[in-house]
């Protein structure tokens, strides 16, 4: 990229920042003015006082709304100020299925993990790659939860200096004419969604010299792979492992739980695994 393009998409950016800022601004007054507004009218009791209340309600759902789409969109422009440490990915994957596992297990989802190899030592920002792997496996069960239940596996391997995270799930998958725009800010096909989990889960990850790919059956599942250098000073490393894993692998739910797994564990061998069951006495 030229200098010169460089500088015009810096200078959109603020631009964009500074626009956010502006609109965030008032939403803040008209939530504060609604808020108050919301107790004058609790106190009356009558019919009016009641459609207005509901009235209100209606509206400080979606000013929540849109102040949830201002502020993911300003942590989305401006970027992160990395803070790198050596941490252990193992234990933090081990962490986020005990974390999740309530809410897997109130979807009917089997959570588990699958942790092969050495994944200490890895040099990230672990606050913001847990972000990362949090949106992806919210995202996975909540895809899951339609179809009555399902499994979801996060697995991690080191490949020399490049470590390959997956998330895998049985879900609804994604559909043809929806996969182009998945990574676009603010496309949504989540009730309520803001749109700019993905594109803050790819944002995290390339600031860290990494990248997201992802493949999806509609009706069957969708994996979604994170490649990340060990040492963010390596990463010319990492087109070798791209093409180490360019064999597609894509998860079919078949129709018991015990063929659906082996079906998901496209490569067996794995010295550590992790579950959480779901629906189980």
């Amino acid at each position: 990229m030229s200098n010169g393009a460089s500088s015009r998409l810096e200078f959109l950016g603020q631009l964009a920042g500074g626009l956010a800022h502006e609109i965030k601004n008032p939403l803040s007054t008209m939530k504060l003015t609604l808020q108050l507004l919301q107790e004058d009218f609790s106190q009356d009791k009558s019919a009016l006082a009641m459609r207005s209340l509901r009235k209100i309600e209606l509206l400080l759902k979606e000013i929540t709304h849109l102040d949830e789409i201002v502020q993911e969109f300003l942590r989305l422009s401006r970027g992160h100020d990395l803070k790198y440490q050596r941490t252990d990915l193992g234990d933090m994957i081990r962490d986020l299925v005990e974390f999740l596992a309530a809410e897997a297990n109130q979807k009917s989802v089997t959570l588990r993990s699958q942790l092969e190899g050495e994944l200490d030592g890895i040099i990230v920002d672990a606050t913001y790659i847990r972000q990362a792997l949090t949106n992806l496996l919210k995202n996975a069960l909540e895809a899951t939860e339609p179809k009555g239940g399902g499994e979801v596996i996060i697995r991690a391997r080191r490949h020399g200096d490049v470590v390959m995270v997956e998330v895998i799930d049985t879900g609804v998958g994604v559909a043809p004419a929806n996969r182009e725009r998945m990574f676009r800010p603010y496309f949504t096909t989540k009730k309520g969604g803001t749109g700019m989990g993905l594109p803050m889960v790819r944002r995290i990850v390339e600031e860290h010299g990494g990248q997201v790919t992802y493949e999806s059956v509609e009706g069957t599942g969708s994996r979604f792979v994170l490649l990340l250098p060990v040492d963010p000073n390596r990463r010319e490393t990492l087109q070798a492992m791209i093409r180490v894993s360019a064999t597609p692998e894509v998860p079919v739910p078949p129709a018991a739980p015990r063929s659906r797994r082996r079906a998901l564990e496209a490569k067996p061998g794995s010295n550590e695994s992790g579950e959480a069951q779901a629906g189980e006495s």
